[in-house]
């Protein structure tokens, strides 16, 4: 999946990792796509959750032996 960036947080730990990808987004524009990627279980676990209920949108996201890629999509209705 094509993605308009890119944020590694393979090495980070909770809480920096989750802030991060926060930071990353509320940078992006409304719609483009983040994808992040991570090794962390837990953090996958959180960011499940925080995409619930920020609005923003995971689109996909896959496994790769210890690797986890996920592509979410910029709540369109939040700047």
């Amino acid at each position: 999946m094509e993605a308009d960036q890119q944020l590694d947080i393979s090495g980070q730990m909770m809480p920096l990792s989750l802030a991060l990808c926060k930071f990353t987004l509320a940078q992006m524009n409304p719609g483009e796509v983040l994808e992040i990627r991570l090794r962390d279980h837990d953090t996958f676990q959180d960011l499940l959750m925080i995409m619930e209920r920020s609005g923003d949108r995971l689109l996909s996201w896959e496994k790769h032996e210890e690797q986890y890629s996920l592509w979410v999509r910029k709540n369109p209705g939040r700047p």
